[in-house]
């Protein structure tokens, strides 16, 4: 039943999109990922290799500086997201 419904899902995102109106985080380098963020304010993230999440989250990490923070204890940090040459590519800032 699971199986079925992520099957489902995924044609449905498929579906909605055309396969050109976004690239995935996987599929892109670091720098790729990076400019398509600040671009975009959005990168899509493969998961369970079969449907493609938007994230949109913080400011792109070149405006890190223009980020604050609302709470007292809170600090920004980075948002990574995997990518074709780094396990690890820092793309976004977030409180």
């Amino acid at each position: 039943m699971t199986r079925m419904l992520v099957s489902g899902l995924a044609a449905l995102v498929a579906l909605c999109a055309p396969a050109s109106a976004f690239e995935l985080a996987q599929d892109l380098t670091c720098d790729q990922a990076i400019a398509y963020y600040e671009k975009n304010h959005v990168i899509y993230v493969l998961t369970h290799d079969v449907i493609a999440v938007p994230i949109r989250v913080g400011v792109p990490a070149k405006d890190a500086d223009k980020l604050q923070c609302p709470d007292q204890g809170q600090h920004p940090h980075g948002y990574t997201v995997e990518t074709k040459d780094r396990w690890r590519c820092i793309i976004a800032v977030t409180c």
